[in-house]
């Protein structure tokens, strides 16, 4: 049966850094100008920083966590093509450093930032997550979304809870791999937003979760999205309101049965130093 995957899950897991590196850079490189293009497409006119975390449950849960950005010196881990670092900037942070492999990726972040007069707190740092250039304790926040589950995380772990203040709140959002049925239809089965290839995509355990936990004095993980994974194949990723009545059942139903996280579509990892 035919795969989107370039190399095999347990492949991604052996694979030498350098090697990922750049297996990512050239699959992220090669997404630039459809990714480009549908970002400026949307861009906002306002960029209401509360609009944006409000969009989705699992980004309520997240930025809560993370806190107030006023004044914060934020790490956005593999930034790749999403305006995060910018709603960051435009809400008050001190600085913003978005790190990706991808060099389209940075210098479309660089365009963002001159865009909405942000180049001045937005800098682009090409390097991968176990390899970070900043100095120990430099960083009060680090925020990641769709990027821990490409990292090797006994490397990765230890480099982020290295440049994380004492204190410092990291969080980060990737599908969850706890779900059989889930990961065949991830790797198997065609959908509308399935990518055309993955490299080192390894959807994370709890297993996975604990180890690199282990790296922070405290770290708690939520799943999303239930049964909003089947409005979302019906109606679409927008914020329509059959997505938002599964969004509001799920959080019900994970209340009183968090034993069904298993089954979730995403993971929000949020860890303190």
């Amino acid at each position: 049966m035919k795969t989107n995957r370039q190399i095999s899950r347990d492949e991604a897991f052996t694979l030498d850094l350098q090697s990922r590196i750049n297996l990512e850079m050239k699959l992220t490189d090669i997404e630039a100008q459809e990714k480009v293009t549908q970002q400026l497409q949307f861009l906002p006119a306002d960029w209401h920083f509360d609009r944006y975390r409000n969009y989705s449950p699992w980004r309520k849960h997240l930025f809560g966590f993370l806190g107030p950005l006023e004044g914060q010196t934020i790490l956005d881990l593999g930034c790749g093509y999403n305006p995060t670092p910018i709603y960051f900037a435009l809400a008050g942070a001190k600085q913003v450093y978005a790190c990706d492999v991808s060099p389209k990726a940075l210098a479309y972040m660089q365009k963002l930032a001159h865009m909405t007069g942000t180049a001045d707190r937005v800098s682009v740092i090409l390097c991968a997550g176990e390899q970070l250039p900043l100095a120990d304790e430099t960083i009060s926040i680090i925020h990641s979304e769709a990027t821990l589950h490409h990292l090797y995380l006994p490397l990765a772990g230890a480099e982020l809870a290295r440049v994380l203040k004492k204190g410092g709140k990291a969080g980060f959002k990737d599908p969850l791999g706890q779900n059989p049925l889930l990961e065949f239809v991830r790797d198997y089965l065609p959908y509308p937003w399935k990518a055309s290839a993955k490299g080192t995509d390894r959807p994370l355990n709890f297993n996975d979760i604990e180890t690199f936990g282990s790296n922070f004095t405290v770290c708690t993980h939520q799943g999303f999205g239930l049964l909003s994974i089947i409005a979302i194949y019906i109606w679409g990723r927008r914020n329509s309101k059959p997505r938002r009545t599964a969004d509001t059942l799920d959080g019900l139903i994970l209340r009183f049965f968090p034993f069904l996280q298993r089954f979730c579509r995403f993971v929000v990892t949020c860890a303190v130093k």
